[in-house]
């Protein structure tokens, strides 16, 4: 049976929990601004009740107060870590789209495309039908001429000074998810060294669920927390714990006490052809493995900037290995499939192949330098691949069979500076092919031909200007590739926007301009017939054709791209914050401190407390009646 003085044991004990109670609540209270706090509640069960071995049973010990317990719902945890994940993309690609968005608008401020083609370019050609022998009209068309070759060379530019910034927001996100995931490690270890002794560590709790939520920012994640059992005794557990965390397709970024680090390299050669050099490609540390945040069920800032990097639009090379050709071990070639048009064909405006790039064999990573097309197949020059010790060798690490996939670049189905360089490309090849087309069959002022003289030209990595070529042999008209021809012109495959160039000399004397087709006008006369088909190239599809529109119509054309990719990403952040915002209340619903819940737990477990004392006074005087006051 109870000892005679059981009482006072009850009353301690509910003396006791009403007091842990209430420095719980007065913790609360004290964390009520406190970012990342999770709400403590006393978690309390009756006592073990004692056997008495009497009519009624047992008897009721107290009350024990069992743990003190964090106000969580996992489920919330997950959906605001999923929430968090898309808005750090979305947020990522609003930013840069209403950037890029802005730089290509036409304001008054600063002139664009409109304003220099549409009105100013062609302006001037009219005003040039009107008085083509006038040496003031020729400069001034080619002030507009040189006007426009600089735009597109300065949007160029802007663009790879955007593609910068991304790149090192890539270098700094993956540092901070590796500084974030060392962080966890440690706080895994720090958080079992007190529950293995049977106690809640929630205040560390609280500092990890802060960093994971800052990292589901960077990448998609999937935690797991799993008890720990004693070898010697599987049925026991050891109090502590197993925390992971998955990122990318379930690869471990923390493992318990372990945490696998991410790491940048630059790529050894561009993968597109106007890309800046130096563009980081992400590998786990430990492995080598590449980490592929870019899989559609991959969300993240991290998968925003890449995308934003390096989006082509799904418009990228992508052939059939046809065969290699291994006769000189210096220069292994790979003969490849390709076309990007739907008849089957290839259009040269169209190709973003560097002279030299990285280039993908069945997953295989090779190196390549030049190319060739000779409409039929593609060639690609000097195959290299990277050795155990990271050197490029020459030769195939793999055999290549017919059909295998052959890849420059991979599909990233966004459109990012790499596909608004390519359309600037496309463009600037087109329009100067189809100006060209026209001068070389003209006569300047001087009476001299223009034959095989470029009026838009291309500039070399030296610096120096080519003409033009549509193809290496004026018979065949088919082939074209990343080198020079045999006669010292470039093709139009290694024109880009950045590299658009107007001919110096003609720039320099306005006589050497040609406005005629006929090789018999006398010098000094000034006929505008050349002049008047250079106009309706503005307008005039069978001379120059972009995405189905007329030259003029550039910009409508990549303004719809811009401005929808900015609405978009616009209308998901605006989405993404407002259901941020809403599970937020609801996890503060829960989590949160509320102040006036608070202060009546205050009231209540000071009650609590106040009836416990009363107990013990109560059974004091009980067991002073019952001592002092009974008996002999």
């Amino acid at each position: 049976m109870p000892s005679t003085f059981f009482g006072l044991n009850i009353g301690y004990s509910g003396l006791t929990a009403a007091q842990v109670a209430q420095n719980t609540t007065a913790n609360n209270i004290a964390n009520i601004n406190t970012d990342g706090y999770t709400r403590q509640m006393l978690n309390t069960e009756a006592a073990e009740a004692l056997r008495t071995y009497t009519r009624y049973g047992m008897a009721g010990s107290g009350v024990s107060a069992k743990s003190i317990d964090q106000l969580r719902d996992a489920y919330i945890d997950l959906k605001y870590r999923e929430n968090q994940s898309l808005l750090g993309e979305f947020s990522k690609k609003q930013t840069y789209c209403l950037e890029i968005e802005n730089y290509f608008n036409d304001t008054s401020g600063i002139p664009g495309f409109n304003t220099i083609f549409t009105q100013n370019f062609f302006n001037a050609l009219l005003a040039l039908e009107d008085d083509p022998g006038s040496v003031t009209t020729r400069s001034a068309f080619l002030g507009t001429a040189q006007s426009l070759a600089e735009y597109f060379n300065r949007m160029s530019t802007t663009m790879e000074s955007i593609q910068s910034n991304l790149n090192d927001e890539v270098k700094d996100a993956v540092d901070k998810v590796n500084s974030i995931a060392s962080q966890i490690a440690s706080l895994n270890e720090q958080i079992n060294v007190i529950e293995i002794r049977g106690v809640v560590a929630n205040e560390l709790r609280d500092q990890r669920a802060v960093l994971v939520d800052e990292l589901s920012n960077y990448v998609t994640l999937e935690t797991k927390e799993t008890d720990i059992y004693n070898y010697a005794d599987p049925d026991n557990p050891t109090g502590a714990k197993r925390f992971e965390i998955l990122v990318s397709n379930g690869c471990s970024l923390v493992d318990g006490y372990d945490y696998y680090e991410l790491e940048c390299k630059a790529r050894e050669k561009n993968v597109n052809q106007s890309d800046i050099d130096g563009l980081y490609d992400i590998f786990w540390k430990n492995t080598g493995a590449k980490f592929a945040p870019l899989a559609e069920v991959e969300t993240g800032e991290i998968k925003g900037l890449l995308e934003l990097r390096d989006g082509n639009n799904k418009e990228f090379f992508d052939g059939k290995a046809i065969g290699t050709d291994v006769t000189d071990p210096d220069n292994i070639k790979i003969k490849v499939n390709y076309s990007n048009l739907d008849d089957g064909s290839v259009d040269p405006n169209k190709l973003t192949l560097g002279d030299s790039g990285m280039i993908t064999i069945s997953g295989t990573a090779y190196i390549y330098n030049g190319w060739s097309y000779d409409g039929k197949e593609f060639t690609f020059n000097n195959l290299k691949y990277q050795d155990v010790n990271g050197d490029w060798v020459s030769g195939l690490l793999n055999p290549v069979n017919p059909d295998d996939t052959v890849r420059v670049g991979q599909s990233i189905n966004y459109q990012g500076i790499p596909y608004y360089h390519a359309q600037m490309n496309e463009w600037v090849r087109a329009f100067s092919y189809a100006f060209n087309n026209i001068m070389e069959q003209g006569t300047d002022l001087n009476g001299n031909s223009m034959k095989d003289i470029s009026f838009f030209q291309v500039r070399d990595v030296e610096g120096d200007l080519h003409n033009l070529s549509a193809k290496a042999d004026d018979v065949t008209g088919v082939e074209f590739g990343s080198g020079y021809t045999t006669d010292g012109k470039q093709f139009y495959t290694s024109l880009t926007a950045k590299d658009f160039r107007l001919n110096a000399d003609i720039f320099e004397d306005s006589s050497r301009f040609a406005t005629t087709y006929n090789a018999e006008a006398s010098i000094n006369v000034d006929p505008n017939d050349l002049v008047k088909d250079l106009s309706s190239i503005k307008t005039d599809k069978s001379k120059m054709i972009f995405r189905g529109c007329s030259s003029a119509e550039f910009l409508q054309c990549l303004l719809s791209d811009v401005a929808l990719n900015a609405q978009s990403a616009k209308t998901f952040t605006a989405n993404y914050e407002n259901i941020s915002g809403s599970i937020s209340n609801q996890r503060l619903s829960v989590s949160g401190v509320d102040s006036d819940e608070e202060a009546l737990n205050l009231v209540k477990f000071q009650h609590a407390y106040e009836l416990n004392s009363k107990v013990i006074q109560t059974m004091a005087e009980m067991y002073d009646r019952l001592i002092t006051q009974t008996g002999v």
